[in-house]
């Protein structure tokens, strides 16, 4: 549901995928455990004030946050980056990193 739209699905690949997150994390409740963070009014508009750029990846088919989310977060930032992933999902594709991995070496150089 939260995949690319420029690529085929690979069931075996993401229940692989799920089932090793699952084991590393202990279980459920621990990895998905980032639903139930609280406390977004303490840093709520505090994205200005970082000194350092961001490098913001962003899949323009993501169904979760819109491309707009990614471009925000860019926007907000000095100096960042925004990194388009046409028809990138909620996930980071393996047949994206060709993109992905160049543009974190240009950034962290």
């Amino acid at each position: 549901m939260i995949a690319s739209t420029a690529h085929p699905h690979d069931a075996d690949r993401i229940r692989a995928f799920i089932e090793e997150d699952y084991d590393r994390s202990g279980g459920f409740l621990s990895a998905t455990n980032h639903f139930m963070l609280q406390g977004g009014d303490t840093v709520k508009g505090k994205l200005k004030s970082l000194e350092a750029p961001l490098l913001v990846i962003h899949g323009t088919s993501d169904p979760i946050f819109s491309v707009g989310h990614g471009m925000a977060i860019a926007d907000a930032v000095p100096g960042s980056e925004f990194l388009p992933i046409e028809g990138g999902g909620h996930e980071l594709h393996r047949q994206d990193w060709g993109t992905i991995v160049p543009a974190i070496v240009r950034h962290t150089e």
